[in-house]
């Protein structure tokens, strides 16, 4: 069944969601020829649908993935982080050595010139 109303979509989208995680599935599909974005919820006993052609609901839909990701993944959200400890957690610098020639740039080793590699032998 699609649902007109965006918040009510929303709401019901979450609360499938919460209610059977391991079944969930979450599908978007934009249709070019009609500028529609079709955005699909079910767990294998019941369907949610919202159509839409409005751009303005794209930021709605961004923040949907994102509520539902994050629930996806258990993580917390990124402004709902709490802090479970006082002490900071030592971030690693790096920092490049600089010689009389000037800073050092890491190299990334490359396969040898002798390898054919996708093209094949080199031509005369």
């Amino acid at each position: 069944m699609y649902i007109s109303n965006w918040d009510e979509f929303q709401k019901a989208a979450e609360e499938l969601y919460a209610g059977c995680p391991e079944n969930t599935r979450y599908v978007t599909h934009f249709r070019r020829t009609d500028g529609e974005l079709i955005l699909k919820v079910t767990d294998d006993r019941s369907v949610i649908k919202f159509k839409t052609n409005q751009a303005s609901d794209l930021k709605r839909f961004i923040q949907l993935n994102h509520n539902l990701m994050v629930q996806m993944q258990n993580k917390p959200s990124v402004g709902t982080e709490k802090k479970t400890s006082t002490e900071e957690v030592p971030v690693p610098v790096v920092v490049p050595a600089i010689t009389s020639s000037g800073p050092q740039i890491p190299t990334v080793a490359t396969a040898s010139a002798g390898s054919k590699g996708k093209k094949g032998k080199k031509r005369k």
